[in-house]
Formats: structure tokens, C-alpha cells, sequence
């Protein structure tokens, strides 16, 4: 199965349900030669037109340089802790801890120790809520 399958099986169909085993993934993306060469690897774990589930994994040290979202994201740390800059706050962020951030904001950060998280964005214009 290739790598951009893989990425495609994660999704859900159209009013499906899905798991992700965290372990699982990032293990995956940390047997890959993207990782082996770069700072970082990522994969989108749910993407449609509301809503994107990123999971990241950063060597320490690798800098996501400022940049602004569509829609308000939440980032939340698996393991290891990042240095989190949305002007002029800046905040260091640990696993088990997460951040939220509006819309259009500028934002950076830097990943003091291997991390994994996994960023949610929305790409509402608007804030979405879960309703339960």
C-alpha cells in the first residue's frame, strides 16, 4: 500500500466514523524517508471542508516559521514540549497541554524536544463547536 493511500484510508467516508491509534501513526510517519531527511513529517488525519486533523512529529529544534490559518486552530502536545509564538505572546507548551488560537493570527513555533501533537483547524470562517 502506498503512502498517499494510507493517507486516503485514514479518512472517513461521508458521514462515517473512524479511529486513529496515535502509536501506530506516528510510527509510520517516523519509518519514512521524509522523516529520516527533515526536521518534520506530517499527515492529515481528517480533512474536509470544516475541519483538518493534522498529526506533526518535529526533531528538536525544527521551526514552523510564522504563518496565519483560515480558521481557528487548537494545537496539543503528545509528547515533548514547543516554544508556542502568536505576537506577542509566547507561551512553551508540554505534552499533555494544548493552545487555542483565532482565525488569521499570526503564529510560529519551535519544538524544544521531539514532539508529536496533533493540530485541528478549522477552515470555517466562523468558530466550529462541537454539539452534543
Amino acid at each position: 500500500m502506498t503512502s498517499e493511500h494510507s493517507r486516503q484510508a485514514l479518512r472517513p467516508s461521508a458521514g462515517g466514523m473512524m479511529t486513529v491509534k496515535f502509536a501506530d501513526e506516528i510510527a509510520r510517519l517516523k519509518s519514512t524517508d521524509e522523516w529520516k531527511s527533515a526536521d518534520r513529517h506530517a499527515v492529515s488525519l481528517v480533512k474536509d471542508d470544516a475541519l483538518n486533523v493534522l498529526l506533526m512529529v518535529l526533531k528538536k529544534g525544527a521551526h514552523l516559521h510564522e504563518h496565519r490559518t483560515k480558521g481557528p486552530i487548537t494545537v496539543q502536545l503528545v509528547s515533548g514540549s514547543i516554544r508556542f509564538t502568536a505576537a506577542p505572546d509566547q507561551r512553551v507548551i508540554a505534552a499533555g497541554e494544548m493552545v487555542g488560537l483565532d482565525r488569521g493570527i499570526p503564529h510560529s513555533l519551535e519544538a524544544l524536544e521531539e514532539k508529536r501533537a496533533h493540530p485541528r483547524y478549522s477552515n470555517r470562517l466562523r468558530s466550529v463547536r462541537p454539539r452534543y
